[in-house]
Order: structure tokens, then sequence, then C-alpha cells
């Protein structure tokens, strides 16, 4: 349960703070999943509705913001942009929704943006749900097929550590003769 509790919360605070690395860890929790023998489809259920609620919640936000006027008053010379963008929504919302998801770090955005211009919550999730399994297939699918890769990722990052150590130690090894080299000259 944790693992699944996990996975959601990674999906679902990526919406609510963008810079969260949600979609780094879903990959890893997949990975984690399938190594460990768990099955995928609830850690892909826990994603899904990680980020569906989450971008329900950026959906409240933007209609919060633009009941309150908060919007405006941030810009009141730039209400021409405003229409503008509302404008776009309410003609282009359900693609920009559906695409939502395969654009990180401002993906939440979408929502806020489509709740100022007033998009209503059953079309917003049900694009939100659209966008989210086909993200998140992709990201469990890679997950998956890393772990079932420990085996062969393990030997690359052994061999990997191996290199770096040796590169390391050569370098060290050239700054001592440098130093050694200039006090006895």
């Amino acid at each position: 349960m944790v693992v699944w509790g996990s996975l959601f919360l990674a999906s679902f605070v990526e919406y609510v703070f963008p810079p969260f690395p949600g979609d780094t860890l879903v990959v890893a929790g997949a990975a984690l999943v399938v190594a460990g023998g768990l099955p995928l489809a609830p850690a892909a259920a826990a994603v899904t509705l990680g980020a569906v609620v989450g971008g329900v919640v950026d959906l409240e936000v933007g209609r919060k913001l633009a009941a309150s006027g908060w919007i405006e008053r941030q810009a009141p010379h730039r209400r021409e942009d405003l229409e503008r963008i509302v404008g776009w929504f309410e003609r282009h919302g359900a693609m920009a929704l559906a695409a939502n998801r395969f654009a990180p770090g401002i993906r939440g955005l979408f929502f806020v943006a489509a709740g100022a211009a007033g998009v209503r919550r059953g079309p917003a999730i049900g694009w939100a749900s659209v966008s989210a399994l086909a993200w998140n297939a992709l990201l469990i699918g890679l997950g998956a097929w890393l772990g079932q890769s420990v085996g062969a990722l393990s030997t690359v990052v052994a061999r990997w550590n191996v290199a770096v150590g040796v590169a390391l130690a050569l370098g060290a090894a050239v700054l001592v003769v440098r130093a050694v080299r200039r006090r006895t000259t």
C-alpha cells in the first residue's frame, strides 16, 4: 500500500508543485515494482489517479483566481492578453488538456489556465484522464523495462563506477606529481 500511495503522491505533487520530479519517481517506482515482483496495474492506477486529482486541484485554483479577480489585479494592463488566452482555451482547451501530460514542468499551468477560462470540470477531468493514461503508459513501460533489466543495469553501473574511480585516481595522481615537481623546482 505504501508503494501505491507513494506513486500517487509523486504524480499528484508534480501538478501542484511543478518543479517536483514526479516523472522520474514514476519511472523509478515502476522499475522497483517490477524488480520486486509486484503487479504493474495498481502502479498505473495510482499514478494516473494522482495526475487527475492534481489536475483537478489546479483547475480549481484557476477558478478561484479568476473568480477573486486576482489575475486581473496582477496584470491590469494585460487584459487583452488574458482575454486572448481565455478565447484560445474556449476554442482549443480540449486539445491542450489532452496534451498537457506531455509538457513536463508546465503541465499544471494548463489546468490553472483552463480553470481561469471556465472550462467545465467534466471535460477537464476526461481529458486529464486521457492524457495521464497515455503519458503514464509510457513512463510505466519504461520503468518496467528498467525493472526487468536490473541485473544488466547493475553491471553497467558497476563498470561505470570503476571507470570513474580510475579516472579520479589518475587525476589525483597527476595533481600529486605536479605538486611534488613544483616543490622540488
